[in-house]
């Protein structure tokens, strides 16, 4: 059985033919064989239903979408190897997953996964045994969920919430209410117009006590008839700027009554008589271990990110191995010019370094969610990963979302005029990555929240404690006294280019702007102004991730090739930071701007004939990319010649020729 099958011939052959490494051993690697085995088998699952073939060419009305990705989604749940039970065989398959649902169809992808996985997800960790029938229901078409937990009038602020739900003893039940219109929940995708049941967070009152946020399960909807029930008011938000298939909703809930046992219970419950009891003592481990949880949906959007930006990079690289323009003699591929190298391979290599590292947060994010559910460990080390969880994905889905931003657009403007074409796809990806910046916490507050977490280990620093997390993330920083003792010495691009010392670099920048910032949390931090720097020690640690996967490749060429991507990103993103590196004294001189800079066009040039063949490995099959300039056989003008022949408006003559043809006429007798 031939897994991987090789691409069609044409144009991107000459840049194929040039790749210092095998493309299918890469894909072998990155993939695993399981894996690659296993999305054929959805992509041979996907093509056989119409609803899934995509025409970027033909005008569809705001309902149409709708109904289409209503259907889509329904499809996504009757594929079994999409079932929940499919995919955690092997922890690696819900990054797959999502990837290949989020280039095919973002409104659908997005749908089924609030609809299905997320409800199902956050009732598995935060339920118990007493929520399994909403489980067995989601799963079998009976229910639709959604996920409420942002409100109009607050979003990150979470403390601030004011939905309420408060504990009724004679009727043992829960009243849900909305003070005001500010206290509506919104964006709950899914809830506009097809969700029956819904996750709601609200404050939870026992006698006249706030005991903090807490989910419940509400039924909106009557699953038969799909109307509302009396005691609320829902509905939808109206058009976006992307992801329109999505039917985001709002509800108030107008003194609404739900029973006891909708409490999703695991870490905190109510008794008859309304007094709280719960399994975790100390507020801080329950608190992390419900951090864990929360964190589903940032560690789902920073692997949507990476999905969207490789897809946008998929299309404008094998473009630019097309695309020529000038030359001396014969025009050339403009991936031949050092600035169109710069524009794109960067942003190529934090493709990669964030898919490795989206495959690796994601199986710790659901072994995390099985240990939850199973009760393992729950009193020790769990809630301390939960925390640590949390903290990584508040800051990894900000740097995913804002870098991958960035690269859609400078692919759109790479491709030129062609580019800005509805059929180059590139237009549909940039919209609908848009909501990635915003949804699960706007990226410069969610970040605030890593800051926070490090910030609490830096007095334990000080002391000289030794810091050790689960996932080790941060235990580089109980070095600091040395790390922070150290100058730049690099004086050639080949000692620069040591995937060691560059990881130093990034150890010694978070070091000393966690001092810095420590030393004005009083001032700066409080008002915002100094967060910036808790991006870096993502950047470490996804560049750490980066490391320890490169050191398990055993063929020379994969090693190598994958050694340059890390290098380029880490310099690439190094480089916004040299003026810090003045600042605290670790570098003078010109040596260090120029070295990093040089060594970054270095790269590109020695990436570029590599480029297309490392597009081969992370892209996705035609059917799914859907672009008339990113096919896998490089024919982009035949496919351009055909999307014009083919739009339903281009010979056309318009409906309304006489009517502009009349105004003419009015005009001259005038």
């Amino acid at each position: 059985m031939n897994i991987l099958p090789v691409p069609a011939s044409g144009p991107l052959d000459y840049y194929r033919n040039k790749a210092s490494f095998d493309w299918k051993k890469l894909k072998l690697f990155i993939d695993t064989e399981d894996i690659i085995i296993y999305k054929n088998e959805i992509y041979e699952e996907l093509q056989k239903h119409p609803d899934y073939k995509i025409d970027l060419l033909s005008f569809k009305s705001f309902d149409e979408i709708r109904r289409i990705v209503a259907r889509q989604a329904i499809i996504y749940k009757s594929i079994d190897l999409l079932s929940l039970e499919n995919t955690i065989q092997n922890l690696r398959r819900p990054a797959c997953t999502t990837r290949i649902m989020m280039q095919l169809s973002p409104s659908s992808s997005i749908k089924y996964s609030v609809g299905i996985r997320l409800f199902v997800s956050a009732i598995l960790n935060m339920g118990t045994e007493k929520h399994l029938s909403y489980i067995s229901d989601a799963e079998e078409g009976k229910i639709f969920g959604c996920y409420c937990l942002t409100e109009i009038g607050h979003g990150s602020n979470t403390k601030g919430m004011r939905t309420t739900a408060t504990y009724s003893e004679g009727r043992e039940c829960f009243i849900l209410d909305s003070p005001d219109f500010e206290a509506a929940k919104c964006w709950a995708g899914g809830l506009g117009q097809g969700a029956t049941h819904a996750v709601v967070y609200a404050q939870l009152i026992l006698k006249n006590v706030n005991y903090g946020l807490h989910a419940f399960v509400v039924p909106v909807r009557d699953p038969k008839t799909f109307l509302p029930y009396s005691g609320l008011i829902v509905g939808d938000m109206g058009e976006k700027i992307g992801l329109n298939g999505i039917d985001n909703g709002f509800v108030m809930f107008n003194n609404y009554e739900i029973p006891r046992h909708n409490l999703l219970n695991r870490l905190g419950d109510v008794t008859k008589d309304g007094q709280y009891v719960t399994p975790i003592k100390d507020p801080n481990k329950r608190h992390g271990a419900a951090l864990g949880s929360l964190s589903a949906g940032r560690v789902n959007i920073t692997c949507i990110c990476e999905t969207l930006g490789t897809k946008a990079l998929t299309i404008a690289i094998r473009y630019a191995a097309v695309r020529k323009q000038f030359g001396p003699d014969e025009e050339i591929p403009i991936l031949e010019y050092q600035s169109h190298q710069y524009r794109l391979l960067p942003y190529l290599a934090a493709a990669y370094v964030l898919r490795i590292f989206n495959d690796y947060l994601t199986e710790v994010f659901y072994q995390f969610s099985i240990d939850t559910i199973t009760g393992n460990n729950t009193e020790t080390r769990l809630p301390e990963l939960g925390m640590e969880i949390h903290a990584i994905s508040s800051s990894c889905k900000p740097i995913a979302g804002w870098i991958m931003k960035d690269a859609i657009q400078e692919c759109r403007e790479a491709c030129g005029g062609h580019g800005y074409l509805k059929v180059s796809g590139i237009g549909d990806i940039r919209n609908d990555h848009d909501a990635n910046l915003t949804y699960e916490g706007e990226n410069h507050v969610l970040i605030q929240q890593t800051s926070n977490w490090l910030l609490k280990i830096w007095p334990l620093v000080m002391e000289k404690k030794e810091i050790s997390t689960p996932l080790e993330s941060a235990n580089f920083i109980s070095d600091s006294s040395d790390i922070l003792s150290k100058k730049f010495t690099a004086t050639t691009i080949d000692e620069l280019c040591v995937p060691e010392n560059l990881l130093s670099i990034y150890k010694w920048l978070v070091c000393y702007l966690l001092k810095i910032s420590y030393e004005k949390v009083s001032g700066e931090l409080k008002s915002g102004k100094s967060i910036f720097w808790a991006k870096n020690d993502s950047q470490h640690f996804l560049l750490q991730r980066m490391l320890i996967t490169i050191s398990n490749a055993t063929d020379h060429a994969i090693k190598n090739v994958l050694t340059k991507l890390y290098l380029l990103y880490g310099l690439w993103s190094l480089e916004k930071h040299i003026p810090v590196l003045y600042q605290g004294e670790y570098a003078r001189g010109p040596t260090v701007t120029n070295l990093i800079h040089s060594s970054i066009l270095k790269l590109c040039a020695e990436l570029k004939d590599d480029a297309v063949s490392l597009v081969d490995v992370i892209a996705e099959p035609d059917f799914i990319l859907n672009s008339v300039l990113g096919a896998s056989d490089g024919m982009v003008y035949k496919r351009l010649e055909s999307a014009f022949c083919l739009s339903p408006y281009n010979m056309k003559r318009p409906q309304w020729w006489e009517e502009i043809k009349n105004l003419v006429n009015v005009k001259n007798k005038l």
